[in-house]
């Protein structure tokens, strides 16, 4: 698999566990100055990592929830937050993301950013964006309805 293709698998497995936990009860874990955390978070996580760690051993790994993991040099950084929105999420709203991109040196090289709810997944090789819906991948630019 190429970053990229990286990148999409990791989202993807993070959405999923976000759709399988929404409307469960969740366990709040405080964090500070009011930010929080659930088992959902923590869960997607979890799953985004075990792909990143099969996928990219050799890669460092900055989770928001997880902290520092993986290779402790080296100028490639994956960059993972598990569930972007969520207090939205913990009142049962369908407004949220999972996100992850990758570092190389002072560039971004590849992102992903996925809808859990409308299985929609918007990501980029650092050149051009698309947006893959349904299974299909599209241009997400001015060259818009032309199929990847």
């Amino acid at each position: 698999m190429n970053d990229f293709d990286v990148a999409i698998a990791v989202a993807d497995e993070g959405a999923a566990v976000v759709r399988r936990c929404f409307g469960k009860t969740l366990q709040r874990l405080e964090k500070g100055a009011g930010d929080f955390a659930t088992h959902a978070d923590i869960e997607a996580e979890n799953a985004m990592l075990a792909v990143l760690h099969r996928e990219r051993p050799e890669d460092a790994i900055l989770g928001e929830e997880s902290g520092r993991s993986g290779a402790s040099s080296g100028s490639r950084t994956w960059l993972i937050d598990p569930l972007c929105g969520t207090r939205n999420y913990a009142v049962r709203m369908r407004v949220a993301a999972v996100n992850v991109a990758l570092r190389s040196g002072c560039r971004f090289i590849a992102a992903a950013v996925a809808d859990p709810f409308n299985h929609e997944i918007f990501w980029t090789d650092g050149l051009a964006a698309f947006v893959r819906a349904d299974g299909v991948n599209y241009y997400n630019s001015a060259r818009s309805g032309a199929k990847a």
